[in-house]
């Protein structure tokens, strides 16, 4: 009986190494396949940028105040670092490219600029214009840095007269007064013509001429006469007026203002600049003794 019994424990013991020969444990991960984490840590996370400018509001006008802005750039990277752009668009559609710099490998810890692009034009009066800074590394990770560039307002010396040119006073389409206007660029105007007033305020000596000004869209010179005389002359005058009452209820004392419509008549971008019409539609401040 006890040698039955101990052949029958034998059996199931056999059984049962058998049955876990059949399930073998799973192999070990193969160590050449690299896990996610490892992975992820070997393409780099995107460069960590960091921009900041010398002044709030940039005024290249030339009076040795603010003329120069100075960029001062930060770039952290786990990877090396390829190249890298900084680029500033203009303010108004269609946003082109107004000045660039760019190069290879780390860049700049600042970068200066006199407000001018390549061909010597300066900024605009009185606007916000759009700077990207770019850093990609050496595995093609991109990192961004976005923000804006605020320029003053512009006094210009132009001759025996000081000008101060703004295109961001923002008017309805076709419309002559604020009325309608996007709520967001009504801020903007309050913020735009209250600098303007007290600037002119500094300048309590000068009999200011406010000028509107408008673009013009027709090609031929009979069409352009008609839009001249019967639509851009009349706008540019009702614009002009109402930005002097404006600046009056600022407190500039309208003695001192006169407004006029010029129209398309003194473009500062010609016809066939499609991108730079939006600086001809604009209001001039013409400061004078």
């Amino acid at each position: 009986m006890k040698k039955t019994l101990y052949l029958l424990v034998m059996i199931l013991i056999g059984f049962a190494l058998v049955s876990c020969k059949g399930n073998p444990p799973p192999a070990p991960p193969d160590s050449t396949l690299p896990s996610v984490a490892s992975a992820a840590a070997s393409i780099g996370s995107a460069p960590v940028l960091g921009v900041s400018l010398s002044s709030r509001y940039f005024s290249p006008d030339g009076d040795g105040v603010d003329d120069i802005l100075t960029i001062s750039l930060s770039c952290r990277s786990e990877v090396t670092v390829s190249n890298w752009s900084f680029e500033i668009i203009e303010p108004e559609a269609p946003f082109v490219s107004f000045f660039q710099w760019n190069g290879s490998g780390n860049p700049p810890a600042t970068l200066t600029w006199d407000g001018k692009n390549r061909t010597g034009e300066v900024v605009q009066s009185a606007s916000q214009y759009p700077f990207t800074f770019t850093v990609t590394n050496a595995q093609g990770t991109k990192g961004e840095y976005k923000g804006f560039i605020q320029v003053d307002i512009l006094v210009i010396k132009d001759g025996d007269l000081l000008r101060v040119q703004v295109p961001s006073i923002y008017f309805p389409p076709n419309i002559g007064n604020f009325n309608g206007l996007d709520p967001n660029l009504a801020v903007d105007n309050q913020y735009i013509l209250g600098r303007i007033a007290a600037t002119l305020n500094i300048f309590r000596d000068y009999k200011v001429r406010i000028e509107g000004h408008a673009n013009i869209t027709t090609s031929t010179p009979e069409a352009r006469r008609r839009e001249q005389d019967l639509e851009l002359q009349p706008l540019s005058e009702i614009r002009a007026k109402t930005v002097t009452d404006y600046l009056v209820n600022l407190g500039v004392d309208r003695n001192r203002l006169s407004f006029f419509g010029i129209g398309g008549g003194r473009p500062v971008v010609p016809y066939e600049n499609h991108a730079g019409w939006w600086k001809n539609r604009r209001v001039e401040f013409i400061l004078v003794k």
